[in-house]
């Protein structure tokens, strides 16, 4: 199998190696799902995910955008002196915010679970806030790691935290520690990884702290955390409000319904994880900008068809995995599948605005969209309660990506294949609105399985998944 995959094109290798990270890591999580959904209440549940929604705040500020910067400064770097004196000042970027996020968030954690929904306890918070304040420390050597072409090493890094957090889990919930339990297996999961992290990238890049640099990181990451809290509101800071306004128990059905609407991203992450730590020295070889489209493209097919697995399989496992009580969550899956699909789609087509010096147009526009959102949600969730939150998200969302993509076109032209791509988008929502969601039965899993098909036929007579030659020449090319 390995001399297998050693024949196939570089591309295509580690995009199966991280795939097969995230299904080792999604593998690992969704044990936790019916041991989870089995010792915590629906209340419970639902204070456990307003400390996930926490997490996802905090690690956005605490991240500082550092793998984009990464990304974008030593990726564009003219030779590998260069590309290591980056990459250990954007290290030395993230242990300074790692040191002082640990200091503020321990210093602050009473008022800030005081302030949060759900009755969280100063303990809880100091867990996942102590989590939180390795982010950098990981996020920026995992992503040199990328760079580097060794998703070998990524796997054992992400697929090993996971597994070790469900080690430590699954034993103290069956003792009974609850939420508490959970957050402890975060913490030490954390721990162990960072360490093994920062003694590697002392290894192989060391780490500087040239303060002159910093300010240049620092215009481009540091809009990019406007980016990630719009990010944050448009995808997790329904839930709040929705807690606030229906109670944690009923929040929890769609807590877990966005869990696995949100699967349809870890599918799209082997091909963005790929991608997005190549497009930028992709741009600079010959012929840049058209195999930039080309890929582009690929990944809007992806994100669509992601979406449709979610959408096929989501309600079985929902039905599988939990207690007949979270089944009411099944009704949303396939929506917030397709959001999460046109989320990632944006990031896709808005690279032209990621390849400037600076992030402000990408933040201006996601934080107009969280506006958007925010109305949306105070507007409609008090009457429409889960629905509500859906529209919101999806007008908010909609605006985001017509938006990123004008600017994105105007400041580095593609020529992604937008009629086709619009067409074909038009055919999967048809397809995702047809996606039975009853008990499994030969007839409903036989109507997935040919609405799954029609979307890939579709796909390829639209010329935008050229099956017959596996891939675009930009994927095949092993200089890419």
């Amino acid at each position: 199998m390995f001399n297998k995959l050693r024949n196939m094109p570089t591309a295509l290798q580690h995009s199966l190696i991280y795939a097969a990270a995230m299904a080792l890591s999604k593998g690992f999580a969704l044990i936790m799902v019916p041991i989870a959904t089995h010792y915590l209440t629906p209340e419970d549940y639902g204070r456990l995910d307003v400390l996930q929604t926490l997490a996802d705040l905090l690690s956005i500020v605490i991240g500082m955008g550092l793998a984009e910067t990464l990304f974008r400064f030593a990726g564009s770097a003219e030779d590998s002196e260069e590309r290591e004196r980056a990459s250990a000042n954007i290290f030395g970027m993230a242990l300074i915010l790692g040191a002082l996020a640990l200091l503020l968030t321990q210093l602050l954690a009473a008022p800030i679970a005081h302030l949060l929904p759900g009755n969280i306890s100063e303990l809880e918070a100091r867990l996942i806030l102590a989590s939180l304040s390795m982010v950098g420390s990981i996020l920026v050597p995992l992503s040199w790691l990328r760079m580097q072409g060794k998703p070998w090493l990524y796997m054992a890094g992400t697929a090993g935290r996971v597994a070790l957090q469900v080690l430590i889990a699954v034993p103290l919930l069956m003792l009974g520690f609850g939420v508490v339990g959970v957050l402890t297996g975060t913490l030490l999961s954390a721990v162990c990884l960072c360490s093994y992290l920062i003694f590697r990238q002392l290894k192989d890049t060391g780490v500087r702290f040239e303060f002159a640099r910093f300010r240049a990181y620092s215009a481009y990451g540091g809009p990019l955390i406007f980016v990630g809290m719009a990010g944050f509101i448009l995808g997790s800071f329904d839930r709040w409000i929705l807690a606030d306004a229906v109670g944690t128990a009923e929040m929890a059905q769609y807590a877990l319904a966005a869990k696995f609407g949100l699967i349809t991203a870890v599918l799209i992450q082997p091909f963005d994880l790929w991608w997005h730590a190549r497009r930028f020295s992709c741009l600079k070889e010959e012929n840049g900008k058209e195999r930039c489209a080309k890929v582009g493209g690929v990944g809007v097919v992806v994100a669509l068809f992601a979406a449709l697995i979610i959408a096929a399989i989501g309600p079985a496992l929902v039905r599988l995995l939990t207690p007949e009580a979270y089944h009411q969550s099944i009704q949303y899956i396939p929506w917030l599948a397709a959001l999460a699909a046109l989320h990632n789609a944006t990031s896709t087509v808005g690279f032209g605005a990621m390849s400037q010096k600076n992030t402000l147009r990408p933040a201006a526009i996601d934080g107009s969209a969280a506006a958007i959102a925010l109305i949306g949600y105070f507007s409609l969730i008090p009457d429409y309660h889960a629905w509500g939150a859906i529209t919101a998200t999806t007008l908010a969302l909609g605006y985001r990506f017509a938006i990123t993509y004008y600017i994105s076109q105007r400041a580095l032209y593609l020529a992604y294949p937008v009629r086709r791509l619009a067409l074909l988008a038009a055919v999967a929502m048809l397809a995702l609105s047809l996606m039975p969601s009853a008990p499994l039965t030969l007839s409903t899993a036989l109507t997935s399985v040919l609405l799954l098909s029609a979307f890939v036929v579709a796909a390829a007579l639209l010329g935008v998944l050229p099956i017959k030659r596996w891939l675009p020449a930009a994927l095949t090319k092993r200089s890419v």
